[in-house]
């Protein structure tokens, strides 16, 4: 029986430019979304903007990471023009 689980793991190329760019584009999203959330000190009328950039952001790091996926999975790019 084979089944895919949703945790598999995709071994991905040390030399391989384009998988580093999605992940490095996902993590630095991630990390510009808790920075964004953490933001709790600024005077009142940031906090909807600093939430709308934390989630943006959020949504961002999220789509990059099913773009590398996707990218190491197939080895094409997930673009659709």
């Amino acid at each position: 029986m084979n089944t895919t689980l949703l945790a598999d793991i995709v071994e991905i190329s040390k030399d391989d430019p384009v998988a580093f760019t999605f992940f490095t584009g996902y993590m630095v999203m991630f990390a510009a979304s808790v920075f964004f959330f953490e933001r709790s000190r600024v005077d009142g009328k940031w906090k909807t903007s600093l939430l709308v950039s934390g989630l943006i952001t959020g949504i961002a790091a999220v789509h990059y990471y099913y773009m590398r996926d996707y990218y190491a999975s197939t080895g094409t790019n997930p673009t659709a023009l």
